[in-house]
C-alpha cells in the first residue's frame, strides 16, 4: 500500500482514482474493494481482523479510496505506516453537502425509496451477490459519514455536516505533515504530482462521475470499473425471478387440475 485516499464519499474519489491510475497505480475503489477484498471486510465487521490481515489481504493494492476503505483508513495506515495520505477536500462544505444529496436524488432514481420494501428487494429478489453489497455499504457508509447509505428517504444534514468536519480534523491532527498532502481534485495535476514525486502526465487531469454520473453508468453496465457486478447481480435477479414464476405457474396448474378433477 503506497497511497490512502482519506477524503470522504463525494470528495473526488472517482477523479482522483483516475488520475492515479494514469500515474502508474493499482487503485481500488469501490468495486474492486468489494470484489477483491470482501474477506476483509467480513473479518472487520466479524471483529476478527488483525494487523496481518490488512497486511495480507492489501499486499498488492497501491492505493484504496472511497467506502469501505475510508471507513478504516486509520487501520490500513497502522498496517502500512510507510504509505502516503491525501485528504480529499471540497472547496467548501456546502459544496460537499451538494453533492452527497445530488448523489441520493440520482440513485433514488432506480432503488427502492422504502426501507423496509428495499430490504425484501435484497432479500428475495436481486440475489446474494446485491444483499453482501447491500450489507457491507449499510455498515461501512454508516461508519464514514454517519448514515447508512446515500439514498433512500432521508439523509440528517446535520449528521453529514458534523462528520465531514470531523473526519477532516481528525485526519489533520494525527497524520505527520510531510505524509499528508490535503487536496482538492479541482487544483489539478501539479500538487498531486508534486507529493508523489511523479512527472505530470501530457493530458488533462481526469473529471469523472460529474453530478453522480457514475451511478447510471452502473445501472447501463457501462462503468468500467464494476467488476461485472450489475452482470452478475441481473443474472441472478432473473434466475430468482424465473424460479419464482416457474414455480408460481406449477402451483397454479396443480390448483386448477385440482378444482376440474
Amino acid at each position: 500500500m503506497k497511497i490512502i485516499c482519506a477524503g470522504l464519499q463525494k470528495t473526488g474519489t472517482k477523479s482522483i482514482a483516475e488520475a492515479l491510475r494514469i500515474l502508474g497505480y493499482n487503485v481500488h475503489d469501490v468495486f474492486e474493494q468489494f470484489h477483491h477484498e470482501k474477506e476483509l471486510w467480513n473479518k472487520i465487521l466479524d471483529n476478527t481482523v488483525t494487523v496481518q490481515d490488512y497486511q495480507r489481504i492489501l499486499e498488492n493494492v497501491d492505493a484504496m479510496t472511497d467506502f469501505p476503505a475510508i471507513a478504516v483508513w486509520e487501520q490500513i495506515y497502522e498496517a502500512f505506516p510507510d504509505a502516503k495520505i491525501i485528504l480529499m477536500v471540497r472547496s467548501s462544505e456546502d459544496e460537499w453537502v451538494r453533492s452527497v444529496f445530488k448523489q441520493r436524488e440520482v440513485a433514488n432514481e432506480y432503488v427502492v425509496k422504502n426501507d423496509f420494501l428495499r430490504q425484501l428487494q435484497f432479500q428475495f429478489v436481486t440475489g446474494p451477490l446485491s444483499l453482501q453489497f447491500y450489507n457491507i455499504e449499510t455498515a461501512f457508509t454508516n461508519a464514514s459519514i454517519g448514515v447508512s447509505r446515500m439514498y433512500g428517504q432521508t439523509l440528517p444534514e446535520s449528521f453529514l455536516r458534523s462528520r465531514y468536519r470531523q473526519h477532516n480534523s481528525y485526519v489533520k491532527s494525527i497524520c505527520p505533515k510531510e505524509k499528508l498532502l490535503i487536496y482538492n481534485v479541482k487544483d489539478g495535476w501539479k500538487p498531486l504530482c508534486t507529493f508523489l514525486n511523479k512527472e505530470i502526465p501530457d493530458r488533462s487531469f481526469p473529471v469523472v462521475n460529474v453530478q453522480a454520473e457514475m451511478t447510471r453508468q452502473v445501472v447501463k453496465e457501462r462503468w468500467k470499473y464494476d467488476c461485472g457486478f450489475r452482470s452478475v447481480m441481473l443474472k441472478q435477479t432473473y434466475i430468482r425471478v424465473g424460479s419464482f414464476l416457474a414455480v408460481s405457474f406449477v402451483f397454479l396448474a396443480y390448483f386448477i387440475y385440482c378444482i376440474f378433477l
